[in-house]
């Protein structure tokens, strides 16, 4: 997939504008356009990849999302769409595009190296060459995300999703060496979605480490009953958490 995005937003405020540039400097062609299904029809080779920077009136945006909504479901070609807004603002666009439509969403003011890191990995191009292990950390948390990405990036490629479908649609597309899953999410659950992993031959064998924050005795035989390869607090110090993944790759 080539570099080439589409950039939806209803002005050109110093924030859009900061974002836009930052894509840009960092290999990304961005073809920026208001909430116009006209405008955007007109568009020659429209790109493939989204970013819909949700703010002002919600509604402008519908006739875009619906529009977006039929190219991601057209031909079944890998297509990928990005939400940035607040939470009302992004529960809002997903009455009007289905959430498993949606590859990842980023709560404003929004952290430029998480897009560009969820970016990269979706396209996958070859760029990372230091033969280090590759680890998706799922979790609804966005702290979280940012923190375990601060804790492991120094050794390990550290990709990031939000949910377990975003999850999902990402492995159908990439490589992983293990999941980092986190056990408590809303909507789909972590049991749930290691259920989902398994039964599916092309992610059964990636190895599956469980997260919780939880340490009393019945969640703790809730993890071990859907044996996973492993399962960590998130309570745990990160100079520990980052020898457990050591420890992890050492005995593969």
């Amino acid at each position: 997939m080539n570099r080439n995005l589409l950039f939806v937003r209803e002005a050109s405020s110093f924030l859009v504008n900061a974002m836009i540039k930052t894509l840009n400097e960092n290999g990304f062609h961005v073809v920026a356009t208001q909430p116009d299904i006209v405008e955007i029809d007109l568009i020659q080779n429209l790109p493939d990849i989204y970013i819909v920077y949700l703010e002002g009136d919600i509604t402008s945006f519908n006739g875009t999302l619906k529009y977006l909504k039929k190219r991601i479901a057209e031909d079944g070609k890998g297509r990928f769409l990005f939400l940035i807004g607040n939470p009302l603002e992004i529960s809002t666009a997903m009455e009007v595009i289905p959430k498993n439509m949606v590859t990842s969403t980023f709560i404003r003011p929004v952290n430029m190296k998480d897009v560009l890191a969820r970016l990269n990995f979706l396209l996958d191009d070859g760029a990372v060459t230091s033969g280090r292990k590759r680890i998706l950390v799922v979790d609804d948390d966005s702290v979280m995300l940012r923190t375990m990405n601060n804790w492991f990036s120094t050794k390990y490629e550290v990709y990031m999703a939000n949910s377990g479908m975003n999850a999902i649609s990402l492995l159908a597309q990439h490589h992983v060496d293990l999941i980092l899953l986190d056990y408590e999410m809303p909507v789909v659950s972590g049991l749930q979605v290691f259920e989902m992993l398994r039964s599916e031959s092309s992610t059964a064998n990636i190895p599956v480490i469980f997260l919780t924050a939880k340490d009393d005795k019945e969640t703790v035989m809730k993890v071990v009953a859907a044996r996973p390869d492993k399962y960590l607090l998130k309570t745990m110090p990160p100079e520990a958490l980052l020898k457990a993944l050591d420890d992890f790759f050492k005995g593969k």
